[in-house]
């Protein structure tokens, strides 16, 4: 069972006020680490404030932060890190370092390793991660773009979801790109589908990475995606396609992802492969690549856990990468 200290507990402001409370939560990880030339040695350990209340009202608010959000750059002021909310009858009204619309409602696949193993990630995708276009996972080839607005609401099986950047980002003007973002969820029983629209304005210039192909002037992309997931018994599916628009480096992307999990035991994977937009190609030439990762991990109970993974992708100047380890969350 997770274990959480509380900070500050009850904290009634006057009579007849609804009470708000601060809870602090953490978690950590140690292991070793292979690149694909070498073994290292990897570790580290975070704080999380959770804050949260709820007025005469009814409205529940609240907000979190990580103490490296506040350390870096004092973001955590100004919505570059951590994020607050609002929710209610009519949904959820999120701000900050917050995912985008897409991913709000159909996440990522399976985590392979205790360190996320997103080194060998092919773009637009890390290990993991799915490339949504928008918040705080988005491709890669626009700016960090928080802070995000992003909104929730379900009724019934129905779940939709929008998020938008004003272009800001930790409310300075450092950056001059806009991103938007629809999605929309239906479930019946175990099955889950859905489908979103991203619009990202990328600005006066920007970087693919690792693509290395520059666009100069104002520059735009899209991205539609269709989504659908399974969860039976201890089995969770999850598979996508997303089709890239305007100037996205990205035209066709597709991926499945798996976990099962049996007593103490979780294994999990996933399978990703995008095709380039023409005038874009691999730092290896390729205008393709598909990328795979599989991993599993054993919950030691108490919030300790031992967990590994692999991943690699058919690119000829990549390697393997891997990991083991353990996790700890208090």
């Amino acid at each position: 069972m997770k274990k959480v200290l509380f900070a500050t507990t009850a904290l009634v402001l006057t009579a007849g006020v609804a009470a708000a409370e601060v809870s602090l939560s953490g978690d950590g990880r140690m292991g070793v680490t292979y690149n694909g030339d070498e073994f290292n040695f990897a570790s580290r350990a975070r704080v999380k404030f959770t804050l949260s209340g709820e007025s005469d009202a009814g409205i529940a608010f609240g907000g979190s932060f990580r103490v490296n959000d506040e350390a870096n750059g004092n973001r955590a002021s100004t919505g570059g890190d951590g994020s607050v909310f609002i929710s209610g009858t009519y949904g959820r009204l999120e701000m900050g370092d917050v995912v985008g619309a897409p991913e709000a409602l159909f996440g990522d696949f399976y985590e392979v390793g205790f360190t996320d193993l997103d080194a060998n990630g092919i773009l637009p995708a890390g290990g993991n991660d799915i490339g949504y276009l928008t918040g705080d996972g988005n491709l890669g080839i626009i700016a960090d773009n928080n802070p995000v607005a992003l909104y929730t609401y379900s009724t019934g099986p129905i779940a939709v979801a929008a998020s938008f950047s004003d272009g800001y980002k930790g409310q300075s003007n450092l950056n001059d790109s806009q991103e938007a973002a629809i999605a929309a969820a239906y479930t019946y029983m175990n099955y889950t589908v859905g489908a979103s629209y991203e619009y990202a304005n990328m600005g006066a210039n920007f970087s693919s990475g690792v693509v290395g192909d520059v666009v100069n002037g104002d520059s735009e992309a899209s991205q539609a995606g269709l989504f659908g997931i399974a969860a039976i018994n201890d089995v969770n599916v999850k598979a996508f396609y997303q089709k890239g628009g305007k100037d996205n480096i990205i035209d066709n992307y597709a991926g499945i992802g798996a976990d099962y999990t049996f007593g103490a035991t979780t294994v999990g994977g996933y399978v990703q492969y995008v095709e380039l937009a023409d005038g874009f190609a691999y730092t290896d030439g390729s205008t393709d690549a598909t990328s795979y990762g599989i991993g599993a991990e054993y919950d030691l109970g108490g919030g300790l856990a031992v967990k590994g993974g692999l991943s690699d992708n058919n690119l000829d100047d990549t390697d393997v990468v891997a990991d083991l380890g353990m996790t700890f969350s208090f």
